[in-house]
């Protein structure tokens, strides 16, 4: 049988696959790519919150750095 029809599902993700998660100043950068954030939602928020609000490290860890990419806006 030959498919009536297809789709493509795109899935975005870093080169690492780990989130970016960092405060610049006063911006914060949040990005969890995809469904795979989904998964920690809750978390996220937490962290989010922690900098916006200034209660937390500017990164919540290096593994989560914008420094870890070659385009590093600092």
């Amino acid at each position: 049988a030959e498919p009536a029809a297809t789709d493509t599902c795109l899935y975005t993700m870093t080169p690492d696959g780990d989130f970016v998660l960092e405060r610049v100043g006063s911006v914060v950068i949040c990005s969890c790519c995809s469904g795979h954030g989904f998964k920690f939602a809750p978390r996220i928020g937490e962290l989010v919150a922690a900098l916006a609000t200034g209660a937390g490290p500017a990164t919540p860890s290096d593994r989560f750095s914008l420094a870890r990419f070659a385009l590093d806006p600092r």
